[in-house]
């Protein structure tokens, strides 16, 4: 039971950074173009994958528990697939097709490109 609550604080605090995220960076960079949820979800992808080479490198010792906490609470809080997916339908329902397969491509592109650095910096640090 204690590991649910956690897990679920650790999500709350992944939400209210997200939220914070995304109230801020559309007030930096002025456009029609989801950038803030963008952002969660790059920086969520390069912190998972940081995380991933810590686990690969035994770069440092983490316990299961505290993993979960950080991944499935806090960046599962923080990352968001759900707003994604609405961005991009609002993008499209705006007939800014060109911004919404766009925000596709570098979604998905830039997010798996951001889980490989994460990686990697571990492993050339460690």
């Amino acid at each position: 039971m204690k590991s649910y609550l956690l897990i679920a604080l650790f999500g709350a605090f992944g939400t209210l950074a997200r939220y914070s995220v995304i109230q801020i960076t559309p007030k930096i960079f002025q456009t029609i173009f989801p950038i803030g949820t963008l952002t969660v979800n790059l920086l969520g992808c390069f912190l998972i994958g940081l995380v991933s080479g810590i686990l690969d490198t035994k770069f440092l010792t983490i316990d299961e528990n505290i993993k979960n906490y950080i991944t499935i609470g806090f960046l599962g809080g923080f990352t968001t697939f759900s707003s994604f997916s609405q961005d991009f339908f609002n993008l499209i329902n705006s007939s800014n097709y060109l911004f919404a397969f766009s925000y596709i491509f570098i979604s998905v592109f830039f997010g798996l490109m951001m889980f490989y650095l994460g990686d990697k910096f571990i492993h050339i640090i460690s």
